[in-house]
């Protein structure tokens, strides 16, 4: 009954056009009672009471991670002029049109973190101008996906690397957010993908183990998980 009650109250939110989510979306997943022997109930209902902690699990990552803020900071470190020549002591020509030559991400502070602790994904982006064309408009997406189901996309965010010059250069790029108190614990993956002139270029993997305590060795601690 009492799994029958949490999925009752989760199925409104679940399947809200705000988050996409259905229980039918989550079955195959979540709900393993399939696995218990025939004639078993007593397995098939704590197998259920477990799924509805699981669609539990993911509706508070749904709703936290929906309202969490996403900052962001751009900062050019060489301009499109040390670039090209440094493209053209390895390569001779610049390209005829605009070339990401460098795409490198990393996570700040590192990739475990306890609740209410910031975290950077900061890149490092080196863009060449071309020869035929020298607009480079360079952008930054980031997403991040559901700690159970790794093909949820519970948030992303687009923004400008170079918006006001357009221009190719050495770029550190920015994303900061704090992963909010009550969030469940487990590994959260974050795609990075860069685009450039609309199109995207190349993408970069930062996933995150949020765990409920982190010491100032940098230790953790894992609550036992089902």
């Amino acid at each position: 009954m009492k799994a029958k009650i949490i999925i009752a109250i989760l199925s409104f939110s679940l399947i809200s056009p705000a988050y996409a989510f259905s229980l039918s979306d989550l079955k195959d997943n979540i709900d393993r009672s399939y696995k218990c022997k025939s004639g078993d109930q007593g397995c098939k209902n704590r197998e259920r009471l477990k799924a509805a902690a699981r669609v539990a699990a993911v509706a508070v990552a749904v709703t936290l991670i929906t309202k969490m803020i996403i900052k962001h900071r751009s900062e050019r470190i060489a301009k499109e002029e040390q670039v090209a020549e440094e493209y053209k002591t390895k390569n001779q020509n610049l390209p005829a049109e605009p070339v990401a030559t460098e795409y490198q991400t990393k996570t700040l502070p590192g990739n475990v973190v306890a609740p209410g602790q910031e975290v950077i994904i900061q890149s490092d982006i080196v863009v060449v101008p071309g020869t035929r064309h020298k607009t480079a408009l360079i952008e930054e997406r980031i997403a991040i996906y559901d700690n159970e189901d790794n093909t949820k996309e519970l948030k992303n965010f687009t923004k400008p690397v170079n918006e006001n010059t357009k221009a190719g250069g050495r770029y550190k790029n920015e994303f900061t957010f704090t992963l909010p108190e009550g969030l469940p614990q487990g590994v959260y993956p974050i795609k990075t993908e860069l685009l450039l002139n609309g199109e995207v270029v190349d993408t970069a993997n930062n996933d995150i183990q949020l765990v409920m305590q982190v010491d100032h060795h940098g230790n953790h601690q894992l609550l036992a998980m089902n």
